[in-house]
């Protein structure tokens, strides 16, 4: 694709996450019609997983392998680009599926339907800030485009539009479900800079998905402690 393309897309990267969101809202209401919460979670996770047909699991799974299974740099990512899973990326995918059951399944009804809406949306800005902040680790890949095309206008339109929707739904205190999540991500991100020297677009995958399931239980643990709560709409 065009650069120009690729970054028109990424300010597209929110957007698509809300809409995400209210997908998921209403596969959970429905659900909630004729199953228990924990069941009706179940299905929100795999929902989460139909919806990016598993796209960015799957570059979870890599990345674990990679940065966990050798030491070297060069090793580390030969083994993101093989496609077969290991017992680091079995592990990765358990724990972040399980942290999103856990998250969504203690989410309160003072907080479930904000946070089932905004959380694809602020991993994906998240994963923005990923692209914009860290070199690419690769001459040639899958997320070359994204880091080649990052400017300024996608990653500020992306801070907008979640930020706006953070305050919509949680008022003030929806800053820091934002920030945490960005945090998440950048974390993921720090970690592949420091141990192959950038990231990659499986990098990107896997900022998302652990970004997304920690935000879940954050938002959950808030909200349980009576930290956050619906603002607009009570």
């Amino acid at each position: 694709a065009e650069l120009s393309d690729v970054a028109a897309a990424q300010a597209w990267f929110v957007p698509v996450g809300l809409l995400i969101g209210l997908a998921l809202l209403a596969v959970d209401r429905l659900c909630a019609l004729a199953l228990p919460p924990q069941s009706v979670a179940v299905i929100d996770v795999i929902a989460l997983v139909v919806f990016t047909g598993a796209l960015h699991l799957d570059g979870l799974a890599d990345t674990s392998d990679g940065l966990l299974g050798a030491y070297d740099r060069e090793r580390r990512l030969a083994i993101m680009r093989d496609t077969r899973a290991g017992t680091y990326a079995v592990v990765a995918l358990v724990s972040v599926l399980a942290l999103k059951w856990a998250g969504i399944s203690a989410l309160p009804g003072n907080a479930r339907f904000e946070a089932l809406v905004l959380t694809p949306a602020a991993a994906r800005f998240a994963m923005l800030a990923v692209i914009a902040t860290f070199p690419y680790a690769r001459e040639s890949g899958a997320g070359a485009g994204f880091h080649s095309a990052a400017s300024p206008v996608p990653l500020i339109a992306g801070a907008a539009v979640s930020l706006a929707a953070s305050v919509v739904l949680f008022g003030p205190a929806g800053v820091y479900v934002l920030l945490f999540a960005t945090g998440c991500g950048l974390a993921v991100g720090a970690t592949s800079n420091a141990l192959v020297g950038g990231v990659t677009g499986d990098v990107y995958g896997a900022a998302l998905e652990i970004a997304e399931a920690c935000t879940f239980v954050f938002v959950a643990a808030l909200a349980h402690h009576g930290w956050l709560d619906a603002w607009l709409f009570r």
